[in-house]
């Protein structure tokens, strides 16, 4: 089922890829057992969810409803994971990779639809979701028992599509950060964006013992949509951009903020930015190394950046670029044709570890527990 086939595509700007290659991840790991989990679909357009281990194995797949999104892993339950359908979705779905089967479906209220991600506190024992209220357009962040799906609170995200969330650091799960990417939504117009000319996109931050907004900030051009993010362990936020206006346009395509006054664009040339295509995934810290990784998939692109002073080091060709995580204090990444790939130096080749050739991952992955 899995081809091992090496792959010879070029790597951009920096050398060429090597073959498929484990050995040196694996023995980073320290006999700790770690999955990868993505959606994820076939040649037929069927989706799924599946989870794998870094020598290419797959471990199980699991149909889904329709497509799926983020996929977050649940640390007391070693072997599940949550997946998050895709904005606007209308499911989230508790499943265990050991078994290869859903267990628990979580529903999203009347009037509302799931907006592609979320995230789990109180050991795990709660989760926010990233809804919309597509009768008043209202952002929410909705907080839910995991086990009894009961509804703790509802609070307003801050602003209109509200997508990637985390937790703060240093903030005893008390304190969150929301892309509010400003792109309005409706179920019965699918995924059609219905406010192009009046969005206001922000990065918001929440207190999440009373829901006040205590800080949002916005960009100069308003359709520079702010939708995937990471938070570094200093509590530094990186977040990925995609934009809505013309396909001309030459614009930045990422930013930062750690307690400033306004957003940072991230530093690179104008020939960087327009090799990104105006779009970006996923976004993942390596806070160690001090190092982030945003991928772009439609200009199939890894791209690299320096954590503390927020300037491009690297970009790598990897056709159809989708999810980033880490492991081993290792970037490993997918693509929408089926590679997994690792890479613990940027500006070194990186190296392929599986090869499914018969799925297409998709925007985001995540390490979980096995």
């Amino acid at each position: 089922m899995i081809s091992r086939r090496k792959f010879l595509c070029g790597l951009g700007f920096v050398g060429a890829v090597g073959a498929i290659s484990t050995l040196p991840l694996t023995s980073l790991l320290n006999g700790k057992k770690n999955w990868l989990v993505s959606g994820c679909s076939d040649n037929k357009g069927n989706f799924f969810a599946a989870a794998f281990d870094i020598t290419g194995r797959l471990i199980s797949k699991v149909a889904l409803p329709a497509r799926g999104h983020e996929v977050i892993g649940i640390k007391s339950k070693p072997g599940h994971a949550l997946v998050f359908a895709r904005r606007p979705g209308n499911y989230v779905l508790e499943i265990d990779f050991n078994r290869g089967e859903v267990v628990n479906t979580i529903d999203v209220s009347a009037g509302q639809r799931f907006y592609g991600h979320g995230i789990l506190i109180a050991n795990d024992s709660v989760l926010l979701t990233t809804e919309n209220d597509y009768h008043s357009g209202k952002g929410l962040i909705v907080l839910r028992d995991r086990k009894t799906q009961q509804i703790i609170e509802q609070y307003d995200s801050g602003g209109i599509g509200p997508h990637q969330l985390a937790v703060m650091p240093n903030s005893n799960e008390q304190q969150i950060v929301i892309a509010n990417g400003g792109i309005q939504t409706h179920p019965d117009q699918a995924r059609k964006k219905l406010n192009l000319n009046s969005m206001r996109p922000n990065l918001a931050y929440m207190a999440l013992d009373s829901g006040q907004i205590a800080a949002k900030f916005e960009l100069e051009n308003k359709q520079l949509s702010i939708r995937h993010l990471a938070v570094s362990s200093q509590g530094k936020v990186v977040a990925g951009l995609q934009y809505q206006g013309a396909s001309t346009d030459e614009v930045p395509l990422a930013i930062s903020h750690h307690g400033e006054e306004q957003l940072t664009l991230l530093k690179a040339e104008t020939k960087t930015w327009r090799s990104m295509k105006q779009y970006t995934a996923s976004v993942c810290i390596n806070s160690k190394r001090n190092t982030v990784a945003i991928t772009c998939p439609k200009a199939n692109l890894l791209t690299y950046w320096q954590l503390d002073s927020n300037e491009f080091i690297a970009s790598h060709k990897l056709k159809d670029a989708a999810g980033a995580t880490l492991i081993a204090d290792s970037f490993i990444a997918t693509t929408g044709r089926g590679l997994v790939i690792w890479q613990n130096e940027p500006l070194k080749p990186y190296q392929i570890s599986g090869d499914f050739n018969e799925l297409r991952w998709d925007n985001h992955m995540a390490a979980i527990q096995a």
